[in-house]
């Protein structure tokens, strides 16, 4: 229902970190994620709108950007929730609707049809949203064809969109590893990204794999995680092995948990207890050792 109503209306879309495999990432009014680690587009997309209809979202901080007085500040907020508690809850709104979402957008589609028969196309608006697409993905390619070690993050996401298949699925963890895919990582089929979304519970991105690749046994599943997430509970190598489970690990190591230190080292300029050393050097366990030693293929990238 929503890729019916952006293509029959011209509605911009921006999706949540939950949500962000709802349309292609090439769809032409698919502008992005927004809030705190997110574009441009998107947030200037929200912030000069004159009708906001958020569905299903809870509209919380990180998707706000913690800006509760200039979230899309010139708006009328309409709001669609299961939930009735979240109508009203962060900002006030013009219209709050209690009901499933698919049969409120069925409902809505329905009558917009009806007063607009011909539909809306907005070629401006999608000229635009290109533009904006592209010079994000030029001002990138630095990064991405960097041939710098450690690798860059935007060079690992490249690459491993390069060698997956389209219709693959990520199990994303907690830092730069889901941050970075939000913002970067082309996204073709529905459905097929798991994050643990607002909760942000660091070590969810190797046991979701494993369900995952339980339940779609023929597609390609890969938990890509970094250091910190992964470390939290790395027995799930004994269950992969045990259960002949083939899910692949995409360690992204920078030696920390890294979003934390980033966020401690900005506001207290420390990053006690969240950067890996030994006496007073960088360092981390061999993680390839680990995995073979628990009988499962293990791969170091060193350069």
């Amino acid at each position: 229902r929503v890729i019916e109503w952006t293509e029959d209306f011209g509605i911009p879309v921006v999706t949540t970190w939950n949500a962000m495999d709802l349309l292609p990432h090439a769809h032409p009014l698919n502008v992005g994620k927004p809030g705190v680690v997110a574009l441009r587009a998107p947030n200037f997309a929200i912030q000069n709108c004159d009708l906001l209809i958020s569905v299903g979202c809870r509209l919380d901080k990180v998707i706000t950007a913690y800006n509760p007085q200039g979230f899309a500040r010139g708006a009328a907020k309409v709001v669609v929730d299961i939930d009735p508690n979240e109508i009203g809850r962060n900002y006030p709104v013009a219209i709050g609707a209690v009901a499933d979402l698919k049969q409120a957008l069925t409902a809505l589609l329905r009558v917009a049809r009806r007063l607009c028969p011909q539909g809306i196309q907005r070629p401006e608006l999608v000229a635009e949203m290109a533009a904006n697409r592209k010079a994000f993905v030029d001002s990138n390619q630095e990064w991405v064809q960097s041939n710098d070690f450690p690798m860059t993050p935007q060079r690992i996401l490249a690459d491993l969109r390069a060698a997956l298949p389209r219709d693959s699925y990520i199990c994303t963890d907690v830092g730069w590893n889901k941050n970075g895919l939000a913002q970067q990582y082309p996204v073709y089929e529905p459905g097929t990204i798991f994050t643990p979304g607002g909760f942000a519970t660091m070590g969810f991105g190797s046991p979701a794999a494993l369900g995952a690749k339980i339940a779609l046994k023929d597609k390609v599943v890969v938990a890509l995680t970094g250091d910190g997430g992964w470390g939290q509970n790395p027995a799930v190598l004994a269950t992969a092995r045990e259960n002949n489970i083939p899910v692949i690990w995409v360690i992204m190591n920078n030696r920390a948990f890294g979003t934390i230190a980033g966020l401690e080292k900005a506001h207290y300029d420390t990053t006690f207890a969240t950067v890996f050393e030994v006496d007073g050097e960088s360092w981390s366990p061999d993680y390839a050792a680990i995995a073979r030693a628990y009988g499962i293929e293990g791969i170091t990238v060193n350069a």
